[in-house]
């Protein structure tokens, strides 16, 4: 098979990079090795006047890389210490690493998925969160214009503190002027792959002759005259050192070569286009390889042939490079988003809203050979190869990820390729058995890898659900590949005990049994996405009500996506202790434990400043809707007071992002519950008006959570193991159900969707009768027949809940299945807070249960004055409280 492929066209290997030095370029570096002059030099001098007559600039100067020019550029022109320099998530990491090197700060901006470069309104969010960028790095991806001067003006910034990355971007033009004269410096490479291949070094080109005089300097340890001049007629020995520099001058051997390849460029650039031409016809068939977009008017240089490998291609993008591989066809991935690396992770600003575009485009990269040497029958083997029809999806479920390839997994696998109803589609299987691993397939399905690479896996195949199917999993490691799992945004499923199958982790033939979709009445939503990670990791967190059955599911989602420091704040020190043992194996971490109550303000407000988080997620409350009828002023204490000293303590000292847990019986709201839960909103959105830049304060609206403590399912089934009725309150009440997946992917994906004020809202289709739930689950458990007590609606219960007031409109969010809930301008209660909160802070000190009711319904139009009173014993008739 070798041989073939070394004669024959259709089959022989075919190398994503190939470098083609011409013959009058090893002439030209043979000529200068003879010379004896093989350092900057006169050839340098003559390469730098022919490269800047080539893309119309007044000067170049010819240094070592494409990375010592942009940080020589990025120095010459002087910006402060610790300047903000925006530059793309989607680059080399050496722009970011020049940026560092320089004294600066990267901010990094988000991209467009289609083009892979910032747009306009990407760069003008990133400037907003560094507050005053001092200079703009563009980079003309792939060799595709960017519109460098729209991007400037996004930025506030004259085109004089704008930087072009044009490493790509050979012969690229922007309308019709060509890259080299557009912005203040623009940096080219001369790396061996790219358009005009040397093998090392860059150039600067530039219409700013002192800029060029400074990078003359800055080239040579900052030198008051080039070295390399001391030693030609009217040279002198002296010179001084009145600025930074660097070692990063080019030398005449590079400078040869590059002379003598750039009367190739313009040839080169044309078989670029033709193969790109190729590759467009081509694929243009095959479902889910989309090229990417060029939006800007101008000529590509062609650098790179990008493809995004999307769904409907069936296999992910690094199975494809793993395929192609086999095959003997190169490609690769241009680039690893700055974000994803922890050292520049730490030391660039991310804006608040994320950076989202790049962490759903990058797992989709793809580049494909395109150099001037392949031959077409190369670009059609490598179209053949993408266009196999073994790359199709195989049905429209989740895609599962099944840890272990034994009997309980190869079953599983099979139930659930035989049952589409059950919504997962089986993908692989990880396994640590080396024999596994070595099969070629089990049941029909690959064994991807070991349980430690859960995570590069499930972000390799887009792995939306894993399911756990070794029964005997040490919980320590069913714990690291749990949060393996979760760091990607997939849910997470497991063998199941009793008390696991209430929170629907059920396998095999359970699946058919418990089926959450048919429980809550519509398909469960895959709420949170890997790009929800970039909120979170690096930063300090801090999660009050850590302790509660949210907030420790939220605490183990945020570690997995790996926050700088996470702090757990509740009252209950024993629930702290659980969720420490839960989350780390040991309790041993005292300093990110916090024992404080939310209405002590001297203590929060000592809490913050000690700190400092960047992300708080408000979980902490009273939320006992009967309960909370019977003891109104704890709920305001707790609920308004509370979450108001959160807001102010947050603002003071400089939290980015602010998350509030609320309930859809804020929605017009009748109970006390539902009352200081709309009070708190109203907190939130006031808090956001008066935040100093740079915070964002949100709030998101749970229905009734499946599976949280004290919920309807925990309390059916012990009703029901007990062999007692099960309480309903009435044969029509509704209520709206989503599962503990959906309730913490809500919260997180609000983080990343906010930009302050917004209470968001899942969309969880039509409410579902507790009556037919009710059934539904107990047929589930095998009790066909229940015995159903119905107990009489409660004060401040509803007989169906709202998601929206009718004082609000719903609008639409990037995600599809999220809305933001905004007030009508014909009401807005927040106007009477500052008046009416003293006032009703000190009816709750004074336990002035009729003076809370009458204030809340001053501050809230059709909240009730007066319920009547319910003796102790009937309040909890029917125990599930609000669920979340």
């Amino acid at each position: 098979m070798r041989g073939r492929r070394d004669t024959d066209p259709t089959t022989r290997d075919v190398p994503f990079a190939a470098t083609w030095i011409s013959p009058e370029a090893r002439r030209a570096a043979r000529r200068v090795l003879a010379s004896g002059w093989v350092t900057t030099g006169p050839e340098t001098g003559r390469f730098e006047t022919e490269f800047a007559a080539h893309v119309g600039a007044r000067h170049a100067v010819a240094v070592s890389s494409c990375t010592a020019a942009l940080e020589l550029s990025l120095r010459a022109l002087r910006l402060p210490p610790g300047g903000a320099v925006l530059v793309p998530d989607i680059t080399f990491c050496g722009a970011a690493q020049a940026i560092l090197h320089a004294g600066l700060r990267p901010v990094l901006v988000d991209v467009d998925p289609r083009t892979a470069m910032p747009t306009p309104e990407t760069v003008a969010r990133a400037a907003r969160a560094c507050g005053c960028p001092h200079a703009l790095m563009v980079l003309h991806y792939a060799g595709a214009p960017a519109p460098v001067a729209e991007l400037a003006d996004a930025a506030r910034l004259p085109l004089d503190h704008v930087v072009e990355d044009a490493a790509h971007a050979l012969g690229t033009t922007v309308g019709d002027r060509p890259v080299g004269a557009l912005s203040r410096a623009t940096c080219f490479s001369f790396y061996a792959t790219k358009n005009l291949p040397i093998g090392e070094g860059g150039m600067i080109t530039t219409n700013d002759e002192a800029l060029a005089d400074r990078l003359r300097r800055a080239r040579l340890h900052g030198m008051s005259t080039d070295a390399w001049r001391r030693n030609l007629p009217g040279g002198t020995w002296h010179y001084t050192v009145d600025e930074p520099g660097l070692k990063a001058n080019m030398t005449d051997v590079q400078a040869a070569i590059g002379r003598a390849q750039l009367r190739y460029v313009e040839e080169w650039q044309r078989r670029r286009e033709a193969l790109a031409a190729r590759y467009d016809e081509a694929l243009k068939g095959v479902p889910g390889l989309v090229p990417l977009e060029v939006t800007t008017v101008g000529r590509h240089a062609r650098h790179l042939y990008v493809v995004r490998v999307g769904e409907e291609y069936g296999i992910g993008r690094d199975e494809v490079i793993d395929r192609l591989a086999e095959r003997g066809v190169g490609v690769s991935v241009h680039f690893l988003p700055l974000h994803r690396m922890a050292y520049l992770r730490e030391r660039a600003l991310v804006p608040p809203a994320g950076l989202p575009g790049a962490e759903g485009l990058f797992p989709e990269l793809l580049s494909l050979p395109l150099y001037p040497g392949l031959p077409d029958e190369a670009v059609d083997r490598v179209c053949a190869e993408l266009a196999r029809p073994t790359a199709r999806r195989r049905s429209g479920g989740l895609r599962t990820l099944v840890v272990g390839a034994g009997e309980a997994g190869q079953a599983l696998a099979r139930d659930l390729a035989h049952t589409p109803q059950f919504g997962l589609e089986p993908v692989g299987f990880v396994d640590d058995d080396p024999a596994k691993r070595e099969a070629t397939a089990i049941g029909g399905l690959a064994v991807l890898g070991e349980l430690d690479g859960t995570r590069e896996i499930a972000l390799a195949h887009r792995i939306e659900v894993v399911v756990v199917a070794i029964p005997g999993l040490r919980p320590e490691r069913f714990r690291r590949v749990a949060r393996a799992a979760e760091a990607t945004g997939a849910s997470v499923r497991y063998l199941p005990s009793f008390i696991a199958a209430l929170r629907r982790d059920v396998v095999g033939s359970d699946m058919r049994v418990l089926d959450v979709n048919e429980l809550i009445g519509r398909p469960e939503v895959h709420v949170a996405g890997p790009e929800t990670r970039s909120t979170v990791a690096g930063r300090r967190v801090l999660v009050t009500g850590a302790g509660g059955s949210i907030g420790s599911e939220l605490c183990h989602q945020i570690r997995a996506f790996g926050p700088s420091r996470l702090f757990l704040l509740d009252h209950d020190e024993s629930n702290l202790h659980r969720l420490q043992l839960e989350l780390y194996g040991d309790a041993l971490r005292s300093d990110d434990i916090v024992i404080s109550d939310i209405r002590d303000r001297p203590r929060i407000d000592q809490v913050f400043r000690d700190l400092r988080p960047e992300v708080v997620v408000h979980a902490a409350a009273h939320k006992h809707l009967p309960l909370l009828e019977q003891h109104p002023c704890e709920g305001v204490k707790s609920n308004v007071r509370g979450t108001e000293n959160l807001v102010r303590a947050a603002a003071a000292t400089g939290t980015e992002r602010f998350v509030l847990i609320s309930t859809d019986k804020a929605a017009d709201p009748v109970s006390v519950l539902g009352a200081t839960k709309r009070l708190a909103e109203l907190v939130v959105r006031q808090a956001q008006d008066e935040a100093p830049p740079g915070t964002v304060f949100a709030a998101v609206r749970f229905g009734n959570v499946l599976g949280s403590r004290g919920s309807l399912l925990s309390v059916v089934a012990e009703q029901l193991g007990t062999g007692s009725p099960v309480t309903v309150t009435h044969p029509d009440v509704t209520r709206f159900f989503m599962t503990v997946e959906e309730a913490v992917g809500l919260v997180l994906e609000a983080m990343r969707l906010a930009h302050g004020g917004e209470v968001f809202v899942l969309d969880m289709s039509d409410p579902v009768r507790i009556v037919d739930l009710v059934r539904k689950f107990a047929r589930s458990v095998n009790v066909p027949d229940v015995d159903i007590r119905f107990t009489g609606l409660r004060p401040g219960e509803k007989l169906n809940e709202t998601l929206f007031s009718a004082r609000e409109r719903h609008t639409r969010t990037a995600h599809p299945r999220i809305f933001a809930a905004t007030p009508t301008d014909w009401h807005d209660p927040s106007a009477a807070l500052s008046e009416r909160l003293p006032e009703l802070y000190a009816a709750a000190e004074h336990n002035d249960a009729d003076e809370v009711r009458r204030v809340l319904t001053a501050l809230l139009p059709g909240f009730p004055t007066m319920q009547p009173r319910q003796p102790a014993h009937s309040v909890m008739a029917d125990p599930y409280p609000d669920g979340f």
